[in-house]
């Protein structure tokens, strides 16, 4: 099963195409903590919160402890990983450690709240891209077999934030041109505990943004708008959902 654009007018670059197909069915793989039912089962979730009357609740409250009920679910993850999903589609400008520790506290393992993170980050890609241009949502991509090795890198460490991470100094030969070099490597380090999921979720958001944020324009990059109107969408769409990185 493949991401179809078959029915859009527009057009799309080749690379995008190619991105967005395969964080699609990359989805639906077994990954490094969740098998791909789990992992498939987190992006139905991510649709499901677009929906849920307590997201839409709290949203519009002061705090988002204001209220204690639980979230309107499709009843097939745990009720610790619902809220993780949930939190992270529709109010994602107020995650604070509070939220990670309840994660936590709830069952999940760090490893795995990583691994959902990743999961719902390209889910909603794919989504809110699939409806910018004009499509009907995919279905759900296909689910493979097999079990995840649920093995943490030896290399990662608590810290700087919330999760443990892997620090640039710290990195395997089979990880060292993730960061290649980057000055600017915090927002691309936050997820690395789990590394081959963080690779793939960086593929995506390559091709949706630009690989090198550093270059001052964009010779030899294909794309539509120039860097300054990038910037400024990229500005106001922050602003929107509270993202003060």
């Amino acid at each position: 099963m493949t991401y179809d654009f078959g029915s859009t007018s527009l057009s799309v670059r080749a690379d995008l195409k190619s991105a967005l197909d395969l964080a699609y069915k990359h989805i639906g793989e077994t990954g490094d903590w969740l098998t791909g039912a789990q992992r498939v089962g987190v992006y139905a979730e991510v649709r499901q919160a677009w929906d849920c009357q307590l997201c839409r609740d709290l949203k519009a409250e002061l705090s988002p402890y204001n209220i204690k009920v639980k979230h309107e679910t499709l009843g097939e993850l745990p009720e610790a990983w619902v809220d993780v999903i949930h939190r992270l589609t529709t109010d994602s400008g107020r995650l604070s450690e509070r939220w990670f520790q309840e994660a936590l506290a709830g069952g999940m393992e760090e490893d795995e709240i990583i691994e959902v993170i990743n999961v719902c980050v390209q889910a909603i890609a794919i989504d809110i891209f699939t409806t910018g241009i004009g499509l009907s949502l995919p279905s759900l991509p296909a689910i493979g077999t097999g079990q995840p090795l649920r093995r943490r890198p030896p290399e990662a460490k608590t810290g700087p934030g919330w999760a443990a991470t892997i620090a640039p100094e710290d990195v395997g030969d089979d990880f060292a041109d993730f960061y290649d070099g980057d000055r600017h490597f915090y927002i691309r380090r936050s997820l690395t505990l789990v590394p081959r999921e963080c690779r793939q979720l960086w593929q995506l958001l390559n091709s949706l943004y630009i690989e090198d944020p550093r270059i001052t324009e964009l010779e030899g990059v294909e794309r539509g708008i120039s860097r300054a109107q990038m910037e400024f969408l990229a500005a106001r769409a922050s602003a929107l959902l509270g993202c003060y990185y």
